[in-house]
Order: C-alpha cells, then sequence, then structure tokens
C-alpha cells in the first residue's frame, strides 16, 4: 500500500475521467488524501471521500484567501466535519504570490487561526509555505509543534530545522526531474518523507496533468537516491503517513 498525502482530485481538471483516476490508484492500491480547499472545495472533498473507500479527506484554505466570513465558514466547517477527516490542511503561508506586507501579515494571523484550530481539534496540519519557510518554521517552533510540510521546497538547512521540531518532509512527483526535490531526498532521513502527488500539479512528466498513480514513479526515484529497496520505502513512507495522520488499515 502506498498513501498519496495531498491531492486535488476535485478540481475540474478530472471532472472527465475522476473515477477512472480514483479506480486506477485503487487497483494500484494508493491511499488519496484529498485537500478541500475553501466551501466549495470542502464539499466536494467530503462527497469524493464519501463515495470512495480509497479516499481521505484533509479540509483548509488557500493562504491567499482574505475575506473574513470565508475564513469564518471553513473554520466552522472543519469543526463540524471534524470525526470525517483526517487533518487541517492546507493551510499557510505564500510569499509567491502575496508580496505586500499588510496582505502578508493577514496571511500570517489567518495561518495561526488555523494553527489553534488544529491544537482545539488534535488534528494533524498540513502546511503550504511558498517562498515562506523561515516564517513557518518559526512559527511552529513558537507553537511547539510539528506538521506536514506539503510539497516544500525549502533548503536543506530549513528541512533539517523543521524534521527537528517534528515535521515531515512530503516529496512531490517532481522529484522525477527536480534537482533540489532530489537534494532534499538525498540529505534527509526517509523516516520523515512521505509521498504526495499534488494532482493535477507537479506531474513527472512536465505540461501534464498529475494523478495519485504517478507516486510510484516518485517511489522508484527515491529508490535510486538512497539505493535503498522500492518494498522499503513503500514500507516506511506510508508507515510515516499513516503516524501522522493517525490512520489504521
Amino acid at each position: 500500500m502506498l498513501i498519496d498525502v495531498h491531492s486535488h482530485l476535485d478540481f475540474p481538471q478530472f471532472d472527465n475521467d475522476r473515477e477512472y483516476v480514483i479506480e486506477r490508484a485503487s487497483k494500484e492500491d494508493i491511499i488519496i488524501i484529498n485537500s478541500g480547499l475553501g466551501p466549495e472545495g470542502i464539499e466536494r472533498t467530503l462527497s469524493l471521500s464519501e463515495r470512495y473507500e480509497n479516499v481521505l479527506a484533509t479540509l483548509g484554505l488557500s493562504p491567499q484567501e482574505f475575506d473574513g466570513n470565508v475564513i469564518c465558514e471553513v473554520i466552522n466547517l472543519i469543526r463540524r466535519y471534524r470525526d470525517e477527516i483526517v487533518g487541517i490542511g492546507e493551510v499557510g503561508l505564500d510569499y509567491y504570490w502575496v508580496r505586500d506586507g499588510e496582505k502578508r501579515k493577514l496571511e500570517m494571523e489567518n495561518f495561526e487561526k488555523f494553527m489553534d484550530l488544529s491544537i482545539e481539534l488534535n488534528l494533524p496540519l498540513v502546511i503550504h509555505s511558498r517562498d515562506a519557510e523561515n516564517d513557518v518554521i518559526e512559527k511552529l517552533i513558537e507553537y511547539d509543534m510539528g506538521a506536514l510540510l506539503h510539497c516544500f521546497s525549502g533548503n536543506l538547512r530549513q528541512a533539517e530545522k523543521a524534521i527537528s521540531i517534528g515535521c515531515l518532509i512530503s516529496i512531490p512527483t517532481s522529484v522525477v526531474y527536480s534537482k533540489q526535490k532530489q537534494k532534499l531526498v538525498r540529505e534527509i532521513p526517509l523516516e520523515n518523507i512521505v509521498l504526495e502527488s499534488d494532482a493535477p500539479y507537479l506531474s513527472p512528466v512536465p505540461r501534464t496533468r498529475n494523478e495519485p498513480i504517478n507516486i510510484k514513479m516518485s517511489l522508484k526515484k527515491i529508490s535510486e537516491i538512497k539505493n535503498i529497496d522500492i518494498e522499503e520505502i513503500a514500507e516506511v513512507t506510508t508507515k510515516n503517513a499513516m503516524s501522522f495522520f493517525n490512520l489504521q488499515f
């Protein structure tokens, strides 16, 4: 069994063949954790997790959402469906798209609300930290909590600091060609790695739609980089994800 810890199968890129994509993953014994973003994404994601046995749900909100009413609605939805989900996320900070200093302060305030919610509900946190790794890690240190760093794009020093406080580093399928991701895989312990597709994005084949089954390509690449048997990579990364999300199969 493999676990794709982060995907977006509710996105419109899958409207024509969503069931087929999920069934393809199921036949390969792949569990999919789908991240529902915003009120509509939450509704779609919960529907998928109810319909398919191999789809689980985390619920969150894009860091670029600043509407206070939407933020409150999402927090209330997470509270309402707390027993039907495995985590909160993705949430976090995005300094790639958000350049304005005041908006970055608002991002941080919103991020703290979801960190507080994670503690309140005792649900693990999945974090988006594009170009904001330092601030995310420092905030996690302040809160004395670990998290899953989705599609981690930081450097090795940042990764090691995150690992030291109990974080998992989520490696996307772009590791097949990304030198930065390959360097992370080479240097950080397997015990701190999980696999994700981030489907429909970050395909191992550039400019094509991604899907969960492609984490098998990540598995092969990580095996090559670390010179460890594929079976061991599969076993450890699955164990890491199960422990983080408190899963039992």
